[in-house]
């Protein structure tokens, strides 16, 4: 009797394991790298030829295909040209910008994504913190004047992207009114770029 007590117990112990569903578990990939080339725009034009950009991005997920992503961006100039700027009712010419940086968040969406979740399309609408950044002429009377010429304004962007597994292509316009908050610059300093590149995710 213990022993046909004991083989239900085992067999209904089985069946229960069987019947265990477990969750399926989110694996969306959060960490982003993206590496572009950006063409300046319009009056943007004739301060820099180009640029070669770094990004990174941790995304967090706040609903159904909807993500935000965090991060920076780092801008290498490819031949920036001599600016004129404002200093103490005179007027200076610096060398031209070798580096920019943004700090932002992004909101992103996916518009399609396959039913394997291999291959999707998203879009990307941003927010940040930009900078040019100018070095101070050298020599005098430029020593002993302390001031930083770095151009700092409000960064937007609005892009696209395609990804398959986890890798792919992407394009984004960039506005970045670098005359909104410093009155030292040039008048018409220029604010629009647009960039391509490729991307890549991954999970640590």
């Amino acid at each position: 009797m213990n022993k046909v007590i004991l083989l239900v117990f085992i067999a209904f112990k089985m069946n229960a394991q069987d019947t265990i569903v477990f969750p399926k578990i989110d694996l969306y990939k959060r960490n982003l790298l993206e590496v572009s080339y950006g063409m300046p725009l319009g009056d943007l034009a004739d301060k820099y030829e180009g640029s070669i950009n770094t990004a990174f991005y941790m995304r967090t997920k706040i609903a159904k295909r909807q993500f935000i992503d965090f991060g920076l961006e780092l801008s290498g100039i490819i031949k920036g040209r001599s600016v004129e700027y404002k200093l103490n009712d005179q007027t200076i010419l610096l060398e031209g910008s070798r580096t920019s940086f943004l700090l932002g968040f992004r909101y992103t969406r996916f518009l399609y994504q396959s039913p394997n979740e291999n291959f999707h399309i998203e879009t990307n609408s941003g927010i940040g913190w930009k900078y040019l950044h100018y070095s101070k002429p050298e020599g005098e009377p430029y020593d002993e004047i302390d001031f930083s010429p770095t151009l700092n304004t409000i960064g937007l962007s609005q892009g696209v992207k395609i990804m398959f597994h986890g890798f792919g292509v992407q394009c984004s316009y960039h506005y970045a009114p670098y005359g909104l908050f410093n009155s030292k610059a040039e008048r018409n300093f220029g604010a629009s770029s647009f960039n391509i590149g490729v991307s890549g995710s991954w999970n640590f």
